[in-house]
């Protein structure tokens, strides 16, 4: 798709054009994708340009939600009328009387406040992708000649650039949850074969995720966390029906389901090394130490912590857990990790508040 916005445009395609989209396709928050391609626009167009992205809400208002050259505190706005509702892309010819005039005085004042008013020249275009209309980009330019064909045919060409990345940037998200929901129904049917199992891998994905975030784990890491964990059992299936048998063999037959998931390939590492220990002597590969997956080792905390606090398992009392955490701290679990759990529990949560998944922590 971005080959064909290029190859459809006369801008320079060059390598700081070709790094810029490369830039673009690599932020992953909508608001960061938009203020890099207004950035771009910013820079590379003549004069004094500057400009905002402008997405509908829910409310059937609009929001800034990006802005280059003016004050931020424009994200605050939320106008009901702007050039943004006829996008174009066109030239704008009568910015007054699309943005100033319908709009309430306190919205005009605000404008004004930000200098909209000396803007000698407007351009709009949509930002939209083959899946998705997002919103509007539009730049002003304060100084110089008015916009013209080219430099309209220019900033429409990063509009569907933007548009573009928006668009897959959605379509991925949206795999994405779908994926999670499927895994959580796929669990839970699997452990309802035997109702001692039930929710051991929730709970396993929320105390894993809470090390996750004392780790300060990127949104990545984070997700392929709460797939290693979710899904580290998953393997026991290839024993049968009973999930509270501990084949040696579960590790290995899990990885194996889900590698072939470009989505899961990095959580299939974690699933792997579950049953690795710090000092060598677990399964399936007797790694040690920092050989082990960060990811697996993060698991391996989270997994004996359930079987020691869960009615699944020993149902001990939470000093006893500590006790027995660190008594398998540097011979099957990850020292530093076992610390940082314990401090953790520490902070007052109750097992049942740590049990619970936080939705921050899939930042689709």
């Amino acid at each position: 798709m971005f080959r064909r916005l290029f190859s459809s445009s006369d801008t320079d395609t060059g390598p700081d054009v070709l790094a810029a989209v490369e830039r673009l396709l690599h932020v992953s928050r909508p608001d960061e994708r938009s203020s890099e391609a207004l950035r771009i626009l910013v820079k590379t167009l003549p004069g004094d340009v500057r400009g905002y992205v402008v997405r509908g809400t829910d409310r059937g208002r609009y929001a800034f939600e990006a802005v280059q050259g003016y004050s931020q505190s424009m994200l605050g706005l939320t106008p009901e009328h702007g050039p943004w509702r006829e996008p174009g892309p066109r030239v704008v010819p009568n910015l007054v009387a699309e943005l100033f005039q319908p709009n309430a005085s306190e919205l005009r004042a605000a404008f004004g406040e930000l200098g909209l008013r000396n803007a000698v020249s407007t351009v709009v275009v949509p930002v939209a992708g083959r899946f998705h209309r997002h919103g509007s980009m539009v730049l002003h330019r304060h100084a110089g000649s008015a916009f013209d064909e080219e430099e309209l045919k220019d900033v429409s060409h990063w509009g569907a650039i933007l548009g573009e990345a928006h668009s897959q940037a959605l379509e991925l998200r949206r795999t994405k949850l779908s994926l999670v929901e499927f895994t959580r129904a796929f669990v839970q049917a699997m452990e309802a074969q035997d109702y001692a199992q039930l929710g051991h891998a929730e709970r396993v994905t929320a105390y894993a995720q809470a090390v996750g975030r004392a780790l300060e784990l990127n949104s990545q890491e984070m997700v392929d966390l709460y797939f290693a964990a979710m899904l580290h059992d998953i393997g026991k299936l290839g024993a049968g029906l009973d999930l509270s048998i501990e084949d040696m063999e579960h590790p290995q037959r899990g990885a194996n389901l889900v590698a072939s998931a470009g989505l899961l390939r990095p959580a299939a590492e974690g699933i792997r090394g579950h049953h690795e220990n710090w000092d060598g002597t677990g399964f399936p590969s007797g790694l040690r130490k920092e050989q082990i997956p960060l990811l697996a080792r993060v698991v391996a905390v989270a997994d004996v912590f359930d079987v020691l606090s869960s009615e699944r398992g020993q149902a001990m009392p939470l000093r006893e857990v500590e006790k027995a955490l660190e008594a398998r701290s540097g011979r099957e679990l990850d020292p530093s990790l076992v610390q940082l759990f314990i401090n953790i529990l520490r902070q007052g949560k109750s097992t049942t508040e740590l049990a619970r998944i936080e939705d921050d922590d899939l930042p689709f």
